[in-house]
């Protein structure tokens, strides 16, 4: 098992990237216009008329995510798990990806509002870390195989 690759390909790499980049900057945004941006409508203070585009793209980017994850899981996961490499990092950010996806799936079913709100506040400050958890465990896979 061990002389199989845990490395990513370079396609599947990019796809990853780039997807979680607009996943993430949809979800900022979206956290920047909901809370902190105002324009003044007819009957005063409304919402900035970008946050449905920021959840549209935010949607499709987390079901694009969904598939890029499900295809690390055969092969990096399984592999990486089986050789306890990186596994401290890889446990974090499976663990984040699946309460990201849970908490958006609930996002979009829940119908009680504080309950939702609670929800949304976990999504979103989770959300905001998943790079920085991206970024510690892509480093350490490399600093793992340099070495």
């Amino acid at each position: 098992m061990s002389s199989l690759p845990i490395k990513l390909g370079t396609k599947q790499q990019w796809f990853l990237y780039v997807v979680g980049s607009v996943l993430t900057l949809s979800g900022a945004l979206w956290v920047y216009f909901h809370y902190f941006v105002r324009i003044e409508g007819e009957f005063g203070p409304i919402h900035h008329p970008s946050e449905p585009v920021m959840l549209t793209v935010h949607g499709i980017s987390a079901a694009l995510m969904m598939v890029g994850f499900g295809s690390v899981m055969p092969g990096h996961i399984a592999r990486a798990w089986g050789i306890n490499r990186n596994l401290w990092t890889g446990v974090i950010f499976f663990s984040l990806m699946t309460i990201l996806s849970l908490s958006g799936y609930f996002l979009y079913y829940l119908s009680d509002e504080s309950l939702r709100e609670m929800t949304s506040m976990l999504h979103w400050i989770l959300g905001l870390v998943f790079p920085l958890v991206a970024g510690i465990h892509v480093w350490r896979g490399y600093v793992s195989r340099r070495s």
